[in-house]
């Protein structure tokens, strides 16, 4: 289900930061969403710090309306164009986006970065994101290195979609 011409990926600004923000109300969800270098409850100032926003190409998913309805970041890790921070507004759910900002964010961040590998990380209990991330033709793979949350595994797609 493609929406492409009515929803646009853009970078981030503070303003939109702000919006996501809401969409997060204890240390738990934002644990879940940003992992443990993330501090709640969110400040704009430090969340650019923690999550390294300059460096990881933070976008937002945005309607006809400029109304934010989800957030992602991209990064090149071990050769894969990474996803990280990936969140859809709770009121917008099941309802596409989440497939749409995954894939306007690789095709901006492969083009960008020149890879053709796809990575990601996801909690296992986060059963809709997995079954997300499985349909766009991720999977489950072992990570190099220790992840520093419980729960977490490491995600790759080895090639582009045709």
């Amino acid at each position: 289900m493609s929406m492409g011409g009515s929803l646009q990926l853009k970078p981030c600004t503070d303003q939109e930061l702000v919006a996501v923000f809401r969409w997060f109300k204890s240390t738990q969800a934002v644990l879940y969403w940003a992992g443990p270098e993330v501090s709640y409850p969110l400040q704009i100032k430090r969340f650019k710090q923690e999550s390294k926003f300059d460096k990881s190409h933070s976008h937002v998913l945005i309607n006809q309306a400029n109304q934010v309805l989800a957030f992602g970041q991209y990064y090149q890790r071990l050769d894969c164009c990474h996803l990280g921070r990936l969140v859809v507004a709770p009121n917008h759910r099941k309802q596409g986006i989440g497939q749409e900002l995954v894939a306007q964010l690789l095709a901006l961040g492969q083009q960008h970065l020149g890879l053709d590998h796809a990575s990601l990380f996801v909690l296992k209990d986060n059963l809709p994101a997995m079954r997300l991330y499985q349909k766009l033709g991720f999977v489950e793979t072992n990570y190099p290195q220790t992840i520093p949350l419980e729960n977490c595994i490491y995600m790759v797609r080895h090639q582009k979609p045709d």
